[in-house]
């Protein structure tokens, strides 16, 4: 049975990255027979409304891939609103879907990478998506070209849509699931320091973000995430345009040169500690507290990276 697939893009002012990662992303020969759609969130204010309609022009401009579907906000939704929209859409009208944000620059193999990986972990019901980024690990006596862990990462994926009927999205509900599901904060930090914390942040109203949402959904149903063991995608969005990211870029991380398509899939129950210890690291405690110091240096001498 043939399964209806789309790479959905969520994107917001930022044009010229948006056309870096598209060119990227042409570079997989896949994307002539996909669909395409975009989620481009409406302006803020007056200043932001020129870049969306750059942006916006920018995708009307797009060829190259089966068909272009284009989702316009007539209002801002905010990052986390328009995902969630975006994400319902996709669930909602295909079997599977592969997610790029305007930030991501993809290698020539993340589509053949992620469309394999669906194939191979359809089935298995304890895997909840696949990503294509890794941060950087040393392989010793693994013959894979995928590592199992218990994170969600947002940094170029895909899903299936059947994984995504009982997210809990709702601040209310989030709340609830704190105050009474035994063991939620212990379950939760249990893959990174940082994730209660983003939470709270979250259900605050704070900041507007959908991604801790989801692995709230892994913790809670103890879930997995299929990692590559070479990462898929390199991430250009820690300067002063992007939203939820600035100041020491962490997800630095060797890149595949996208030469290989044939992929060996590991089962979904072989966990190896030492891999696990290494795709952690960048969120333990120390290593979170020593960011945090950094990025708040840079913060301080007006040293954010500019944009290009």
């Amino acid at each position: 049975m043939d399964r209806k697939t789309i790479i959905g893009v969520f994107c917001y002012s930022r044009a010229n990255k948006l056309k870096r990662c598209i060119d990227a992303l042409l570079k997989n020969p896949e994307c002539r027979d996909l669909e395409i759609v975009f989620f481009s969130d409406g302006f803020k204010g007056e200043r932001d409304k020129n870049g969306v309609l750059e942006t916006r022009a920018y995708i009307d401009s797009i060829t190259g891939f089966k068909n272009v579907i284009k989702h316009y906000r007539e209002h801002n939704y905010s990052t986390g609103p328009n995902f969630r929209a975006g994400l319902d859409f996709l669930s909602s009208n295909y079997d599977e879907f592969i997610v790029v944000e305007d930030d991501l620059i993809v290698s020539p193999n993340y589509i053949r990478f992620l469309l394999d990986a669906l194939n191979f972990y359809r089935e298995k019901k304890s895997v909840f998506c696949v990503t294509g980024y890794v941060y950087p690990v040393k392989i010793t006596n693994y013959s894979y070209d995928a590592i199992v862990y218990k994170r969600f990462c947002s940094y170029g994926w895909a899903g299936w849509a059947d994984r995504f009927k009982n997210v809990v999205w709702e601040e209310a509900e989030l709340q609830k699931l704190m105050d009474n599901s035994p063991g939620f904060k212990k379950r939760l930090n249990a893959e990174g320091y940082d994730l209660v914390r983003m939470l709270k942040k979250q259900i605050k109203g704070t900041i507007s973000t959908w991604d801790v949402q989801l692995q709230v959904h892994v913790a809670e149903n103890r879930l997995k995430v299929i990692y590559p063991v070479l990462s898929k995608v390199n991430n250009i969005g820690f300067d002063e345009e992007s939203t939820n990211t600035f100041g020491v870029d962490f997800l630095v991380t060797p890149i595949d040169k996208g030469t290989n398509r044939r992929f060996k899939f590991c089962d979904d129950n072989l966990i190896r500690p030492d891999l696990q210890r290494q795709i952690k690291e960048p969120f333990s405690f120390k290593t979170l507290v020593i960011r945090k110091l950094r990025n708040e240096f840079i913060k301080a001498t007006k040293q954010v990276k500019k944009a290009q």
